[in-house]
């Protein structure tokens, strides 16, 4: 599963809504919140989403890395343009 769509929200949302979804949900599935099988589970999913795109340089990375989600197919034809040309 994309990280982006564990925190629910977009690829361009700003840090500030990242971590504003990852507390959100940081709060409902904390272990110590929720006594559910699966929360510790989606807990650490969670925490790992964040530390990846909360990060700028890791972001970069993930984003470099992980086309498999196209969105936009234009995006993609101009950043391989971009990177080929420069």
């Amino acid at each position: 599963m994309d990280y982006f769509e564990q925190l629910g929200v977009s690829r361009s949302s700003s840090t500030i809504d990242i971590k504003k979804a990852y507390r959100k949900l940081a709060n409902k599935y904390h272990p110590d919140r929720n006594d559910g099988t699966e929360a510790k589970e989606k807990f650490q999913l969670i925490q790992q989403a964040y530390d990846v795109i909360s990060d700028p340089k890791k972001r970069a990375v993930y984003l470099k890395q992980n086309y498999t989600v196209i969105t936009n197919p234009r995006e993609v034809a101009d950043s391989f343009w971009d990177s080929a040309l420069s």
